[in-house]
């Protein structure tokens, strides 16, 4: 904007520099005023990190499993429509895998993992797809609103201003996320959304799942933007029933980690 000023002043003759200082005083109150550009569409890549160790004592266990587990995720969205649903990765061969002996697997699973997770924020619905002992499920739910508490504390996040709230709810981990007001779209990684902004990052727990914003592209397919079809229609309720009689019940946090021994 100064170089483009300078330019225009100079060609108008305007070399005082009392003038000078005036004019850009007053250009630059008015670019204080102008409204911030929004992001009304886009994709958002997430890290998830998983710290294994957080809930093992044993250090036998530990060894037999890597500190932490990671996952890559994507929320495509455009106008009132979102989807979100995990990133392909390469299969690389198991470090802990030595083709004998005691071998432990940890899976922490959530939405998109086995398929997506739409939201249609005008009509307020919510469909995850999903899979159960090798079936496939699609959850007919609507979106709820969590009871987010705002602060004014800030922090910068790939170039983006956030804010941060806190979410403490009666049943289940805390969770802190930090939220981008400049990117419209009230959703984030996992079930997290309802902030006046992007989640950019989301804090499970005290740092047991850290879900981190890599990378924000301007655009995002329609064809990715469609709701799921493959699958046998479920309430959460019926789904949740479905968990408990194969998986068991869920820890006093709400979290569901399988086990397996090899």
């Amino acid at each position: 904007m100064q170089v483009l000023l300078t330019a225009y002043a100079d060609s108008f003759g305007l070399q005082n520099t009392t003038g000078m200082k005036r004019l850009f005083t007053i250009m630059a109150a008015f670019a204080c005023l102008a409204p911030k550009a929004q992001t009304k569409q886009g994709t958002i890549t997430y890290e998830r990190k998983a710290d294994l160790y957080r809930h093992i004592q044993d250090e036998q266990m530990k060894a037999m499993i890597p500190h932490y587990q990671t996952g890559n995720y994507e929320l495509m969205f455009k106008d009132s429509i979102c989807v979100y649903k995990s990133v392909p990765k390469d299969e690389a061969p198991d470090p802990f895998d030595g083709g004998g002996g005691n071998h432990m697997v940890i899976k922490i699973g959530g939405p998109g993992d086995d398929g997506v997770m739409y939201k249609n924020f005008s009509s307020g619905k919510l469909l995850e797809q999903t899979t159960l002992a090798d079936k496939k499920y699609i959850i007919n739910d609507t979106i709820h609103t969590a009871p987010w508490k705002l602060a004014d504390e800030t922090k910068t996040i790939l170039n983006h201003v956030c804010k941060k709230a806190t979410l403490t709810p009666e049943k289940g981990p805390g969770v802190v996320a930090w939220y981008a007001e400049d990117i419209t779209v009230a959703a984030g990684p996992d079930r997290f959304g309802g902030l006046p902004g992007a989640i950019l990052q989301a804090d499970v727990d005290s740092g047991f799942i850290v879900f981190t914003a890599t990378e924000i592209q301007p655009s995002a397919s329609a064809k990715d933007l469609k709701a799921p079809t493959e699958g046998t229609v479920i309430t959460r309720a019926g789904f949740s029933k479905k968990m408990d009689d194969i998986m068991g019940p869920a820890d006093e946090k709400g979290r569901r980690i399988i086990t397996r021994r090899d």
